[in-house]
């Protein structure tokens, strides 16, 4: 039984085009975290309700995990709850969080995580547990959450990847905290709405999913050119293609980035709210951003 905190996590590449068949990359955010706390737990982190959920579908023979749900139930009605400082439609993977810490608390057995040729098990498992907070998932947040190690996602497949040393002219990448909780599934379907018109989906392919897969390399190898070539491709394609993703307030300053070169700012997952993705070449954070909106991300 661990009690060992859980990360959060981030799709540092890869929003929306993962979806049109560009290559994505997702990370562990360490700093980001839940782990088991016993007591009154918040109303807004109450599992009976999930407990009782996964309960149902193993009395039912439908449950893929094979977790001891009886347990489960009954440690969370003695006062067991996820303590978590992942903020809530954000993109930073609080409900994957949550479902790789049952699953590796109350599984039996476990898949072990470094067991590569059962990762397509486990994802299916872990997309069972996760689709009962968002009605559908791939998996693929608790898989990351759980493995703890970046993930490159190839033609559907998931595999774990290694990041080059940082080079020594390599910029920053960082957060910025839009203040806006938002909910996945509505942005998806407005985005899967417009990718129905052929020349949005060109346009998709040409400005977003090619750059995209080549930042996904370049972060690997610590190409820092090609990186930055293609983050000003996508910084300039989501301004123009999906604005109406950004949040309204935050419009200017990406322009602004865009035009001065000094820092660039992509989607974090649906967009809508919840965080931005900023990267400075020259490790500078934003002065026109509030400092307290401003999160760097440690190094991977």
């Amino acid at each position: 039984m661990s009690n060992a905190r859980t990360p959060g996590k981030l799709l540092l590449f890869g929003e929306y085009t993962v979806l049109l068949g560009s290559t994505a990359l997702a990370l562990p955010l360490p700093h980001l975290f839940g782990e088991w706390a016993t007591g009154s737990a918040p109303p807004s982190q109450d599992l009976l309700p999930f407990a009782e959920h996964l309960h149902l579908l193993n009395q039912e023979g439908r449950l893929l995990a094979p977790l001891d749900t009886q347990r489960f139930r009954q440690e969370v009605k003695s006062g067991l709850y996820f303590s978590s400082n992942i903020p809530v439609g954000y993109g930073a993977g609080s409900s994957g969080a949550v479902c790789a810490a049952v699953y590796e608390r109350f599984a039996r057995p476990a898949i072990s995580k470094d067991n590569t040729a059962a990762l397509p098990t486990l994802q299916q498992q872990l997309a069972q547990l996760e689709s009962y907070f968002h009605g559908e998932s791939s998996g693929a947040d608790p898989l990351i959450c759980y493995l703890q190690h970046p993930l490159l996602i190839d033609q559907n497949a998931i595999r774990p990847v290694s990041v080059a040393a940082r080079s020594k002219d390599s910029g920053l990448f960082f957060l910025v905290d839009t203040g806006i909780s938002r909910r996945t599934a509505p942005l998806v379907q407005q985005f899967k709405a417009k990718c129905e018109a052929d020349h949005f989906r060109e346009q998709a392919l040409h400005q977003l999913a090619a750059p995209t897969t080549a930042a996904t390399h370049a972060y690997l190898e610590q190409n820092t050119a090609q990186l930055e070539r293609a983050l000003l491709q996508i910084a300039t394609a989501q301004l123009n293609l999906l604005r109406g993703f950004i949040p309204e307030p935050f419009r200017p300053v990406w322009a602004e980035g865009l035009q001065k070169k000094q820092f660039y700012l992509k989607l974090c997952g649906a967009g809508g709210g919840g965080f931005l993705i900023g990267y400075s070449p020259d490790r500078q954070l934003p002065a026109s951003i509030e400092a307290s909106q401003l999160h760097p991300l440690p190094e991977v």
